[in-house]
């Protein structure tokens, strides 16, 4: 099985100790309401939430913790889902697929309040989203998405 890169990624590599921080091994019986398994950006968030609507939470990695796949990632903060609106409106809908989009946008909208709101300073910065087609028929098929997200009222 292939193994997720856990070398330094560029965006920690200004950190004066990049192998910091290292947590204890568990050498006791823990008890929490909830257990989230992975340290990485989705565990701390759920942990984060959890904790902050009054739950006691332990996070259980077994390495580094953030250098499992958020680290093998392209660290941006994605507001548009990975499936085309073509294939959603496909698969559940006009009406649902917009949902998705809006829905995935407004998450991307509340994470980076999350990240203003605790101060945390990862130089965040809004770029749109750009997309490119090689080739004829795949460029088609991209104008095809923009004309049918812009009917939707989807930005593009």
């Amino acid at each position: 099985m292939p193994r997720l890169r856990t070398a330094d990624p560029l965006w920690l590599a200004h950190r004066a100790n990049p192998e910091s921080p290292h947590y204890p091994r568990i050498a006791r019986d823990l008890r929490a309401d909830v257990a989230i398994v992975g340290g990485g950006i989705t565990g701390a968030t759920v942990a984060w939430m959890f904790a902050r609507a009054g739950a006691r939470v332990v996070v259980l990695d077994a390495a580094r913790v953030g250098r499992g796949s958020t680290a093998a990632s392209t660290a941006l903060l994605m507001q548009e889902p990975d499936t085309e609106f073509a294939e959603l409106s496909r698969r559940y809908g006009p009406k649902n697929a917009r949902r998705v989009w809006r829905l995935s946008s407004a998450a991307a909208r509340d994470f980076v309040g999350t990240l203003e709101s605790l101060d945390i300073r990862c130089h965040l910065q809004h770029r749109d989203s750009v997309y490119y087609a090689l080739g004829e028929p795949a460029g088609r098929r991209l104008h095809d998405e923009l004309r049918r997200r812009r009917r939707a009222g989807i930005p593009g």
